[in-house]
């Protein structure tokens, strides 16, 4: 029993001496490294243009480990045979400030897979502060386009609206112009005048995932911005005619391929004026810009995720002929598809099978890798794939 107790004291000082000295090694990481790594491609079908950018991106993700890896600690701590820093490992967070091909090979017959060296200067850190690191990252992520449909509602409107052909839609245009400053593309929203219709639930803030998917199909957009900020009057300040306006917004960041929220942010701001609507209009501008810094640092963490480490893509499969065949996928793309981490059946029904696969790379390495594969029994034909997702169907 004592023996017990000693051990879980020691185990508690180990893991509080790597939290407590995590700050300090962490600060140390907020920099860059030159890292110089290999990355690798199976060249499918003789295409080795698709197999060179895979190559390249598979050598930008070793040396983000290589890299972050090394800033992060030298040494590794075990605490009842368990290493305690690969778990700090697993969290850390960097991304590719630039790179350049130091060296290529484009292999043969017998060995079809193409191999890139990259010398890359990598930062650790918080991206959201590095205007080239975000370029960079929204090019890995094929610089998607944004749509911004958020009510707003000033002091003295009847109601919260989207004002898609105003110049009074303070919130917005606030908003957008911090994240254009940062390489960010937008949809031009005014152009959509009149193509968009948005039922009331826009106007209260609350629409549903699947509300904003069908209100913006069509329109270009990759991301979907969407929510509600109101300004309100909350009366004269201790007697003066100065009025303090409040402004209040709750935003979700919506993936329009998976129909997933990969962001959310509440933000309120105050501001002090003698004319309530010119307050209003201050207030909201506020809101949008802490709503815009707190956004951003979120949704770019889980973009860094997406990049440098394993992304889930959304597979789905029709004309599924017996269930059995889809523990046979499964198990194909776990144990046969480079860069595949995990994969879950998330649903079947009607012939049709929904998964979610973890791979370090993108839907269409996937789409790539699963086209070349045999299956026991049946073939599986790629029909198409976006950004997200890959949809196939069994043969």
């Amino acid at each position: 029993m004592k023996r017990k107790v000693i051990g879980e004291w020691l185990q508690a000082a180990a893991i509080g001496a790597v939290v407590l000295g995590a700050p300090a090694v962490l600060r140390a990481a907020d920099g860059e490294k030159d890292v110089t790594a290999v990355g690798q491609a199976a060249i499918l079908n003789g295409d080795q243009v698709s197999a060179r950018d895979k190559a390249i991106a598979d050598a930008q993700r070793k040396a983000v480990e290589q890299a972050v890896g090394t800033m992060i600690s030298a040494e590794s701590l075990t605490v009842n045979y368990e290493l305690v820093s690969d778990k700090i490992l697993s969290k850390a967070v960097g991304y590719i400030k630039s790179y350049k091909i130091v060296s290529e090979k484009k292999g043969d017959d017998k060995n079809p897979i193409y191999e890139v060296k990259v010398e890359a200067k990598v930062a650790a850190g918080d991206v959201a502060k590095d205007v080239e690191g975000i370029k960079s990252l929204l090019s890995a992520k094929g610089l998607p386009r944004l749509l911004v449909m958020v009510a707003e509602q000033n002091v003295g409107d009847p109601n919260a609206e989207i004002r898609w052909q105003s110049n009074l839609d303070s919130f917005e245009n606030a908003f957008m112009e911090a994240w254009l400053a940062k390489g960010f593309r937008f949809v031009d929203r005014q152009a959509l005048a009149g193509k968009i219709k948005v039922g009331p639930a826009f106007s209260t803030g609350e629409p549903s995932a699947d509300a904003v998917k069908e209100a913006a199909v069509g329109t270009g957009a990759d991301v979907v911005i969407f929510g509600k900020a109101v300004a309100t009057n909350q009366g004269a300040t201790f007697g003066t005619p100065m009025l303090s306006i409040r402004a209040d917004v709750s935003l979700r960041v919506l993936n329009l391929d998976t129909a997933r929220v990969i962001a959310t942010s509440t933000q309120s701001a105050t501001t002090g004026h003698i004319n309530a609507q010119t307050g209003g209009m201050k207030a909201l501008q506020e809101a949008a810009k802490k709503a815009g810094t707190d956004l951003l640092a979120k949704m770019l963490a889980q973009w860094q995720q997406d990049v440098h480490g394993a992304a889930s893509i959304n597979l789905t499969v029709t004309n599924v002929r017996q269930s059995r065949d889809l523990k046979a996928l499964a198990n194909v793309i776990k144990e046969q598809v480079r860069g595949v981490e995990s994969v879950r059946q998330r649903s079947y029904k009607a012939k049709v099978a929904e998964f979610e696969v973890d791979i370090k790379g993108t839907a269409q390495d996937l789409a790539d890798e699963l086209e070349g594969k045999k299956f026991p029994g049946f073939k599986l034909e790629i029909d198409e794939f976006t950004a997200d997702t890959v949809k196939a169907s069994m043969k």
